[in-house]
């Protein structure tokens, strides 16, 4: 009995320790890179190279002095905020009538829903520009926001039915038996318990919105490149730090996107 208690203890050990090598092994693996980048934007020479021999913010004021460089950035934060209202206005009502709905084949419009996250985003944008050349409707900003809250509709989805999941509908009863209308339970009781979620979809939503690659480079209008396809050019054309600090900027958003969702309702107040 103490043997096969020691081997079973050994083996949970094992498990642990390479659960344990495997974490830190992924989170080198995406935080390293990332952390390269970042200081290469501060070297002070004019060719990308590690590790740095000095400090700078020449690079950053190119940045934001290269007047291509800014409109594709507020290209990229019209189409986030338009994919991100898109999904708020769409995703919530979805949510809430896979979740608590009596609609037949709720099952149906949740994989419906979630159906285009699951293809490659390069197969979605191919489709969307072959079948936008066939009905008449040529690559633009607009058919790019669209392409990509129908992408990524299915994170504020699921975010919002995790959440509704967890909600005690007693609560939704007590307040019709109180005499309130379900429109004035949802506004008073539901919509706040759910804020936590749709920040937080809305957080995830606009980044990828804001980021993203694989569908914008089909879909984005050729007037008002967004930021992904600038950052995509210039690295094809040059070796410039600049490159490292405007992916450094991207960098920075995400961060701070990060830090305001957890300040205001705290990174494990989505599944509370």
């Amino acid at each position: 009995m103490t043997t096969q208690w020691r081997y079973r203890e050994f083996l949970d050990r094992l498990g642990i320790g390479v659960i344990i090598a495997i974490a830190v092994f992924s989170l080198a693996l995406l935080v390293l890179p990332s952390v390269v980048v970042v200081m290469i934007s501060f070297d002070t020479r004019a060719f990308i190279s590690f590790p740095p021999q000095g400090f700078t913010l020449r690079w950053y004021q190119e940045v934001f002095n290269h007047p291509v460089l800014v409109g594709a950035m507020w290209t990229s934060f019209k189409v986030g905020v338009v994919v991100t209202l898109a999904c708020i206005a769409f995703g919530v009502p979805t949510a809430l009538a896979c979740a608590r709905g009596e609609l037949r084949g709720r099952t149906a419009l949740s994989i419906y829903v979630i159906a285009p996250h699951m293809v490659p985003g390069i197969v979605l944008g191919v489709a969307v520009l072959f079948t936008g050349a066939l009905v008449g409707i040529g690559p633009s900003i607009w058919l790019q926001a669209v392409t990509l809250s129908v992408f990524v509709l299915a994170v504020m989805v699921r975010t919002v039915t995790s959440r509704l999941q967890r909600l005690d509908p007693a609560l939704e009863q007590a307040a019709a038996n109180l005499g309130a209308t379900p429109f004035q339970a949802f506004r008073t009781i539901t919509l706040p318990l759910l804020m936590p979620a749709i920040l937080a979809g809305s957080v995830f939503t606009f980044v990828e919105g804001f980021d993203n690659l694989s569908v914008t480079i089909f879909t984005h209008g050729f007037r008002d490149r967004p930021l992904p396809i600038e950052l995509l050019a210039i690295v094809q054309q040059t070796s410039s730090p600049m490159v490292a600090a405007l992916s450094g900027v991207q960098i920075l958003l995400a961060i701070l996107a990060m830090i305001t969702l957890s300040l205001s309702v705290g990174l494990d107040g989505v599944n509370d």
